[in-house]
């Protein structure tokens, strides 16, 4: 695909998505008036209202007393109060930003213990201490280019410098993406299918399950016709000097000899994928929303995934609106809700984003100590 038409498909999914989110997000609190009740001046409309909310105060039993923007007061159900984003993120639960917090500082210890296995059953040697750094110097880096995919250029770039195994090297960062990926596959598959009493997330496990079969059979058809030379993807790739192509069935063909790692790597994602989902929990519940949390595991997955699509930055836009249409609802949350906590979701990945920005600064970001001496 053109640079340049590839660039306009991204702007073109940046202006829509921002558009939209902006067009239905409620930047003030509003109080709404169903439909044939009765209005804050008494009258019976047709259509619902909104009255921009000047100030709520709690009046027990369910009731809140609301005095509107335009100076009317009356006393109304909770469920009828419709908060703002900024409200939102101003009143949100700080416990539960907290906790989520934690949770998420969780993941990088997991991570780097599934690369530094990738890693050790090809024989690349590195640090247990060194691959975390790396890890966290990553997540910042995420921060920087589109999808989520930053980290892992940056983690090829710190594995291959200093060792004379760059491509063994450069493929770890490849199938430690993979692995992850697979995590979140069989996260929301089978929360899905298997846990969740929603017929929300029920849905969403089916068709998950649905594409996770396609995805396995088509990579296992296609792996056993290259091995057997069916493709004849190896003489393809030779003709090219090797190259990418030939590097990726090489790295299979290897990692395949080591299942006990590979299936070690994909049950730590799997961990690693719980955690960020209920770190994502802690921000809905922080604002208020009022998901199950095996709803949240079986969503979060889906929007993972998006985001880490290349398109926009961190997802921005695809996740949100995907986001709004899976997890706002009445009752359950709305679509103001969903985007504080993807803002705050954000807010706490950037925050341990921030420790890699300091290990960044100090310099000695390769795994391999003697890198500086020998390049």
């Amino acid at each position: 695909m053109p640079r340049a038409l590839f660039t306009a498909i991204r702007l073109i999914i940046v202006i829509g998505g921002v558009t939209a989110i902006v067009l239905m997000v409620n930047w003030r609190t509003v109080v709404v008036t169903p439909a044939g009740d009765i209005g804050f001046d008494g009258s019976i409309h047709d259509v619902a209202r909104t009255h921009d909310v000047e100030m709520s105060t709690p009046a027990g039993d369910g009731m809140v007393l609301v005095v509107t923007t335009d100076g009317m007061r009356a006393q109304v159900s909770i469920d009828r109060i419709r908060p703002g984003l900024l409200d939102l993120l101003a009143d949100a639960n700080w416990w539960w930003v907290l906790i989520g917090l934690g949770l998420v500082g969780c993941v990088y210890p997991l991570q780097a213990t599934r690369w530094w296995l990738l890693m050790r059953c090809r024989g690349l040697g590195a640090s247990w201490p060194r691959t975390l750094r790396l890890v966290l110097v990553g997540a910042f880096c995420n921060f920087f280019l589109p999808g989520t995919e930053g980290g892992d250029v940056v983690k090829a770039w710190g594995a291959a410098r200093g060792t004379d195994r760059r491509v063994e090297a450069v493929m770890s960062v490849v199938f430690d993406r993979i692995t992850g990926l697979a995590g979140l596959v069989l996260l929301a598959a089978g929360v899905g299918i298997f846990l969740a009493e929603s017929p929300q997330s029920k849905s969403i496990g089916i068709w998950t399950a649905i594409g996770m079969a396609a995805v396995a059979v088509i990579g296992i058809a296609a792996f056993v016709m290259t091995e057997r030379g069916w493709l004849r993807l190896p003489e393809v790739a030779r003709s090219f000097g090797g190259g990418v192509p030939g590097r990726v069935v090489d790295a299979a063909t290897a990692y395949k000899r080591h299942p006990g790692a590979v299936v070690a790597a994909t049950g730590v994602s799997v961990c690693v994928q719980v955690l960020l989902a209920a770190a994502a929990g802690c921000c809905a519940w922080a604002v208020g929303a009022r998901h199950e949390l095996i709803v949240i595991l079986a969503v979060m997955p889906i929007l993972f995934i998006a985001a880490a699509v290349p398109l926009t930055w961190q997802g921005a836009g695809v996740m949100e609106l995907l986001g709004i249409a899976l997890l706002a609802g009445p009752g359950v949350a709305t679509v103001s809700q969903v985007i504080a906590l993807l803002v705050l979701y954000r807010a706490l990945e950037f925050t341990w984003g921030l420790v890699g920005s300091l290990l960044m600064l100090g310099g000695g970001i390769q795994l391999h100590p003697g890198a500086e001496n020998t390049s």
